[in-house]
């Protein structure tokens, strides 16, 4: 028998003898009740604590067992699904394919999903694989495209043609007696700003034109917008009194439109048994497809067709080329007069018309007539007969059909909406009338045409305020269902595609503000959406990564105060001992009459007396700027007024040929710097002691419940720390600042609403508005040679001259 062996033990110490042999009877009844309880959480899963894919051995496991069974040996799936339906969890389904995923009828419940919240324009689905898409007034509008498209937007207006969908402007069809339109259609307009809408240069229907909307009797004060307005143009031997109007009106300010409508002509829901107050009556059920409102005679009538037609904007020299050769002329006996359009179309640029005009064609389906690849459409030559040598012999072959269309009806628009073949069954005739791929079938000659309208685009009208013509162009109206088969030709055809960034572009180039004036309500819905998106980005900035606005002396960097300003300018006037003080004290408007901006034009060359004028102390001047040297203030940038010193400063940069600044404003010390800091510092602690007080009672309910897990409470200060934002936004940029005209050492009287790099020009040029009190004052500093102001970005410290225009 060997020798026992000796080894250590560190719990007892020193060497132990181990025993040679076990006994397996005593081992077993030492051991009898572990054996016992382990059989018994063997034999039964109803009672073990472990669930099925947990009490698996450690190689068997896998990390998706507990959501998908079929993870597990098949023998176990039964428990381990029971043991899931027990705790409420239900199984996780896989997501279906992208091929399932993607087959037509499941990808219209899709859109439809996706259309509740904003409404879709049909050309949305063309867009969305292209474009940047973003809500907008209840819309979902493409923003920018995904490739590179400002300097190639800048090309195709002025050389090619540039595309836009503004099918998001809504239409209200106006009509009944011809008197009473016009007496109540001059109530939402003003002679002083130009023609109205009941002007005989319109009411004929041959011309279309913009106006500026107010609300009843309130002009200059509460401007609506600009808006399109076409008259339906009767037949030669139609002596009705009965017109009809339609207007095109932004979604901003859409339905005030509709509810002045329903006001001045007293009118009322036609679909309702009862007189109700004006918010009622305009509110319509969802299911009304085209709302009416009819005044108690019925002389007037009133009808929404908002979402109910596709209007697409072009512009450039090749607009009339991209028209031509994608709707091809259907020639039925004696419907339409195509005349003029067959000589007109052939104009190397859409400014060549006499401005508004107005054009009514029947064309064939654009589906079958399609280049096989993108094209670019080109003018042919003009024939010898069509050689003229001006613009009055064309005009001259005008006939009096020319603006007569069927679009006008409703029972076409809706007969050709309802009667159009889908894609799908023109595809299906090709297929079985086509013996060759893509050669024209039969059944294509039989398709039924489609009426659209053409309005005409002026564009610039002063070749010394910008190149003369450019902006112009033609408005395309379309029936609904027709939009997206109009659109592809168009595009097939050459015409370059823009979104809401490069109409901005447009309007800088064009010099005219279309989106930031002021007083409308398209105005003041887009600068507080800019300024919001401009906030947000500002504050999700660490704070030590943020611009100090308040060392630069900028009291507002996001938006333009513009009710502050006015007022800080008027209210002096009234401290200077004149009380004529118009009572709309906090009101302001664009200066938009005419008279008023002829004077300040001539006073601008120093051919008349600013002061003899007499501009409200609650105007705005709208005002082009164009910088004399280098640099980019950008939007809100300020507009203050020169000092002597700035002149001779001035001087002094152009003789030594340097381009920096003029002046330098001084760097300012912020006063709110430690009060943010013993803020933020307080309320860390804050936040910390309330977490360690959850802390704190996490481990007593622990420590009162040992067998239970046990969570720390979800945090309860989230109005705790919205409170801490707003005083710390407060401190960083005041939502009303002390002052905005003395904010600077240079008196601020105005503010660039839009600026950048003009391509058409080779300078950087911005827009912007003045107020009328600051400029007369201009007009005293800058006494001989050209006007001059400064110009600072909300970035810099830099004050640089730029010379004004008045903006057209």
């Amino acid at each position: 028998m060997a020798e026992s062996s000796n080894q250590y033990d560190a719990a007892l110490g020193g060497n132990v003898e181990l025993p040679k042999e076990v006994d397996f009877a005593a081992f077993t009844e030492w051991r009898k009740e572990e054996i016992c309880h382990m059989m018994q959480n063997m034999a039964s899963t109803t009672h073990q604590r472990k669930l099925m894919h947990q009490s698996l051995p450690l190689h068997m496991r896998r990390r998706a067992m507990s959501y998908d069974s079929r993870r597990l040996p098949r023998r176990f799936r039964t428990v381990h699904l029971a043991q899931f339906s027990k705790s409420g969890v239900s199984e996780k389904k896989k997501r279906p394919s992208r091929k399932f995923r993607r087959k037509p009828h499941n990808l219209l419940q899709e859109y439809e999903r996706r259309k509740r919240a904003f409404v879709w324009l049909e050309t949305h689905v063309w867009h969305a694989k292209r474009f940047h898409m973003v809500p907008r007034w209840g819309y979902k509008i493409a923003l920018r495209p995904c490739q590179k498209g400002y300097r190639s937007s800048y090309r195709a207006t002025s050389r090619h043609c540039l595309l836009h969908d503004v099918s998001y402007e809504g239409c209200v069809e106006v009509r009944g007696d011809e008197k009473t339109l016009q007496d109540g259609l001059r109530r939402l307009c003003s002679e002083k700003v130009g023609l109205t809408m009941a002007a005989k240069a319109f009411t004929k229907g041959n011309r279309a034109s913009y106006v500026w909307l107010y609300e009843d009797g309130a002009y200059p004060y509460r401007c609506l917008g600009r808006a399109q307005f076409v008259w339906r143009a009767g037949g030669a031997k139609d002596n009705s009194r009965q017109r009809t109007v339609w207007i095109f009106a932004h979604p901003c300010f859409y339905r005030k439109l509709v509810e002045q409508l329903v006001q001045v002509f007293q009118l009322k829901n036609a679909l309702r048994e009862t007189n109700a107050s004006l918010e009622d009556i305009t509110r319509n059920p969802a299911e009304i497809r085209f709302p009416r409102y009819t005044s108690g005679t019925g002389t007037v009538e009133v009808v929404e067709l908002k979402d109910t037609l596709n209007r697409f904007h072009l512009t450039g020299p090749l607009t009339q080329a991209v028209i031509a050769k994608a709707l091809r002329v259907y020639k039925p006996p004696g419907h339409v007069d195509t005349a003029y359009w067959e000589v007109t179309k052939d104009l190397t640029s859409p400014g060549e018309l006499s401005p508004g005009e107005v054009i009514a064609l029947l064309v064939e389906d654009p589906r079958i007539n399609r280049p096989k690849k993108r094209t670019k459409a080109l003018p042919t030559t003009v024939p010898a007969r069509y050689n003229f040598t001006s613009v009055e012999q064309e005009v001259s072959t005008r006939g009096p059909l020319t603006s007569v269309s069927p679009l006008w009806c409703e029972t076409v628009r809706k007969r050709v909406t309802g009667e159009m073949q889908t894609m799908h069954q023109l595809n299906q005739l090709r297929t079985v009338e086509t013996l060759v791929p893509g050669e024209p079938c039969a059944s294509e000659r039989f398709l039924q045409p489609v009426p659209i309208l053409l309005l005409q685009s002026p564009g610039s009208q002063d070749a010394d305020y910008k190149r003369l013509g450019y902006g112009s162009g033609w408005d395309v109206i379309v029936p609904a269902g027709y939009g997206l088969p109009v659109w592809q030709s168009l595009v097939l055809w050459g015409a370059k595609v823009a979104g809401q960034l490069e109409l901005d572009m447009i309007a800088l180039e064009s010099g005219y503000d279309r989106r930031y004036v002021p007083d409308t309500e398209l105005g003041c819905a887009e600068a507080r959406i800019a300024s919001e998106q401009n906030l947000t980005r500002y504050f999700n900035r660490p704070h030590n990564k943020r611009v100090n606005y308040t060392k630069l002396a900028i009291a507002s960097p996001f938006r333009c105060p513009w009710s502050q300003l006015v007022h800080e300018w008027s209210s002096k006037r009234a401290t200077e001992g004149n009380n004529s003080v118009s009572p709309d004290e906090g009101q302001l408007f664009v200066l938009r009459d005419q008279e008023a901006l002829a004077k300040l034009r001539l006073a601008l060359v120093r051919k008349f007396n600013v002061h003899s004028i007499g501009l409200p102390a609650q105007a705005l001047v709208p005002l082009l700027l164009t910088l004399k040297t280098r640099g980019n203030p950008g939007d809100n940038a300020l507009i203050c007024l020169p000092k002597r010193e700035d002149f001779r400063a001035n001087k002094t940069n152009r003789s030594t040929e340097q381009h920096g600044p003029v002046y330098t404003e001084p760097l300012r010390t912020d006063p709110h710097a430690p009060e943010r800091k013993a803020l933020r510092a307080q309320h860390l602690r804050t936040l910390k002691r309330l977490r360690g007080r959850r802390v704190r009672d996490k481990k007593r309910r622990q420590r009162a419940n040992p067998g239970v897990l046990v969570r720390i409470a979800k945090p309860t200060t989230g109005t705790l720390v919205k409170e801490q934002l707003q005083r710390m936004a407060d401190l960083w940029v005041p939502a009303r600042p002390a002052t905005v005209r003395n904010q600077c050492t240079r008196e601020c009287f105005g503010y660039v609403t839009q600026g950048g790099f003009s391509l058409s020009e080779g300078k950087v040029t911005g827009l912007g508005y003045v107020t009328a009190r600051g400029l007369e004052k201009l007009f005293k500093i800058c006494t001989k040679g050209t006007l001059k102001v400064l110009v600072r970005g909300t970035r810099s410290r830099g004050y640089r001259f730029a010379s004004i225009r008045l903006a057209q």
